[in-house]
């Protein structure tokens, strides 16, 4: 008697148990948003679908620059349907999705019923439909790929280089605020361009930070440390109507306040102090050149710049209420700061 109480309890807990997992299985799937990415004429389709109408009904979509950020109202399960071209990245952060596609015009954006659809066609400089390859006898033709804009870069001699390019603030921590500018995604969107229109003409070019989120001092720090750039290249915005260009001067010492951290690498820099003013005056004369506008250098002791063991210059950008920042401005500032690496890499 007892033994057929006891299978019947586990053939109870057995039932319970399949019923659970499909339920979590139903729920999961409901919870489940799909992107996937087409071509049309002139602009990259993006859509997001779900069984879910509340996820796509209650999203919303801001953009800033070169990041498009889709906040959904619930958790999901992120499933990317089909790869993404180099010129888009999609990441996941909670209930909120990051979309960062170099050369960003603008957005439209569109909702849909049966299935659910959020669409978000992206217009992007220089984007032109891949032809279509002619299928292979006998084998499926194969995937389409996304073109990247086409891009003139003036320096291709930086084979020897590793560069790490820091965007300052993020996050938080969001620098210079007017209006719908904010320093943050700005110099997250310069350095990502500056990057892609570096390529693979440096060893390795790096990004301290990839979306808009907050970076210590001391986390930069470490990505000198592990890294060891050739060159390294933080982006800020100047409150001035033109280009600051800053070198490091000494000290630059920060006291120890407890936390164990005192930016005790500030004599670093001091091997490598003529070749990072060497640099500063190959950018203060691209800027000059490309912008018709006399920039200011500077020395002073900022720990990032004095911590490199490599050229380190710290530029900032014109205030926006003084210079207007576009695509083609954009493209423009990361023209001029690889013609002036390049000039550097010469000497």
């Amino acid at each position: 008697m007892n033994v057929k109480v006891y299978a019947m309890k586990n053939v109870g807990m057995f039932i319970a148990f399949i019923f659970a997992l499909s339920s979590n299985a139903y729920g999961a799937e409901g919870q489940q948003i799909v992107m996937r990415l087409s071509e049309q004429n002139n602009f990259l389709r993006v859509v997001f679908q779900s069984s879910n109408d509340a996820l796509i009904s209650a999203s919303t979509v801001n953009e800033s620059y070169s990041l498009v950020k889709i906040d959904f109202p619930d958790d999901f399960l992120f499933i990317k349907g089909s790869p993404l071209p180099e010129n888009i990245k999609a990441t996941q952060k909670g209930s909120s999705i990051y979309l960062n596609i170099t050369n960003l015009e603008k957005i439209k954006t569109t909702r849909y019923k049966g299935p659910p659809r959020l669409v978000i066609d992206a217009y992007i400089t220089g984007y032109r439909k891949a032809p279509e390859a002619a299928p292979i006898p006998g084998q499926p033709p194969a995937p389409g790929t996304l073109p990247l804009p086409v891009q003139t870069i003036e320096g291709a001699g930086l084979r020897r280089y590793s560069i790490l390019l820091d965007a300052g603030h993020g996050g938080t921590d969001a620098g210079m605020v007017s209006g719908q500018f904010k320093e943050s995604t700005l110099t997250l969107s310069v350095c990502a361009v500056l990057a892609k229109h570096i390529g693979n003409k440096a060893r390795r070019v790096t990004i301290s930070r990839k979306d808009d989120t907050a970076m210590s001092i001391e986390q930069r720090l470490n990505d000198i440390n592990k890294y060891r750039p050739n060159v390294f290249i933080s982006i800020h915005v100047s409150a001035s109507g033109t280009f600051g260009i800053n070198t490091s001067s000494f000290p630059a010492v920060i006291s120890n306040t407890g936390s164990g951290m005192a930016y005790s690498t500030a004599y670093v820099q001091a091997a490598y102090i003529e070749k990072s003013r060497a640099l500063a005056q190959a950018l203060v004369s691209a800027f000059n050149e490309k912008f018709q506008l006399q920039p200011v250098y500077r020395e002073l002791p900022i720990p990032i710049l004095s911590g490199t063991a490599g050229a380190a210059v710290m530029i900032e950008l014109p205030n926006p209420a003084s210079f207007t920042y576009n695509n083609s401005s954009i493209n423009s500032i990361s023209d001029a700061i690889i013609k002036a690496v390049s000039e550097h890499e010469k000497k």
